[in-house]
């Protein structure tokens, strides 16, 4: 009888959990689907008014649809999918020779990898906008691209994936005269598929939410990114509030079904690799 009052008690304390952290996904769904005069006219008084809109209407993504935020969309897509390309190659080769090479300054050079995900971006804005305009990739997807390509999280998840497969898996290849490249690309890297997703799903995501960077280094309209769009419904005089819930919505939207595919590959990655 106590194990089932604490199971019921633990339940009721997750489904609690879930209900505060869908509660503004809730409200910004709702909201894009309200008239404009609608959507803060119940909020003051909490009421199932304020949780039910009277009246619906789709026109806020029929404004969206005929705007630029189609576009921005794409360019979003573009850049997210072609960056996840480049990222799996690099890190992944990267997570394999730290994992079964020997070289000096390994753990040095490893310890600065780790060091370069605790970092905050903001403090190499500059440097990289520097390098980025003296290369003549500013307003480029070029610059949109390649400078997250690396990711220190992928290379550690990786690594630790290669460094758990047995020693004696490497040295029998070895001696059947299959060489460290076709080890990487025939033998490890098909076994790596859950670590892959989870780098990918990352990445992915990563260059999805990216505001910060692409306002500095490709400010111009045709590349413009999806978080950028979204933020241009709100200026120092109005705020077309019914655009920026219905932009956001679809933002969190396109985010999130990669993450629904693949989110338990992701956890198991997570767990396994020892990161906490």
């Amino acid at each position: 009888m106590r194990r089932r009052w604490i199971a019921g008690a633990r339940y009721a304390a997750m489904f609690v959990l879930a209900v505060a952290m869908l509660a503004p996904l809730y409200w910004l769904i709702v909201s894009s689907v309200r008239p404009a005069g609608d959507i803060f006219l119940h909020a003051g008084s909490f009421g199932l008014r304020t949780l039910v809109p009277e009246r619906f209407t789709l026109e806020n993504y029929g404004i969206m649809l005929h705007s630029d935020f189609p576009r921005a969309i794409g360019n979003s897509l573009f850049v997210a999918v072609t960056t996840v390309a480049f990222a799996l190659v690099v890190n992944s080769m990267a997570g394999f020779a730290f994992a079964v090479f020997r070289f000096p300054f390994q753990r040095t050079l490893f310890v600065l990898v780790l060091a370069s995900f605790m970092m905050p971006f903001e403090s190499i804005v500059m440097p990289l906008y520097t390098l980025m305009r003296g290369l003549g990739w500013t307003d480029t997807y070029r610059a949109l691209i390649l400078p997250e390509v690396a990711s220190g999280l992928a290379i550690f998840l990786f690594r630790q994936f290669f460094a758990a497969v047995p020693r004696d898996l490497y040295e029998a290849a070895r001696i059947d005269g299959a060489t460290w490249w076709q080890i990487y690309w025939r033998l490890v890297l098909p076994l790596s598929a859950p670590t892959i997703a989870t780098a990918a799903l990352m990445q992915f995501v990563t260059q999805w939410d990216a505001f910060f960077w692409p306002i500095v280094a490709a400010s111009s309209p045709e590349l413009t990114m999806v978080q950028v769009a979204i933020a241009r419904n709100a200026n120092l005089e109005t705020t077309n509030w019914g655009g920026l819930f219905a932009s956001a919505s679809v933002s969190v939207l396109v985010a999130a079904l990669p993450f629904l595919a693949l989110q338990r590959t992701y956890i198991r990655t997570i767990m396994y690799s020892g990161f906490k």
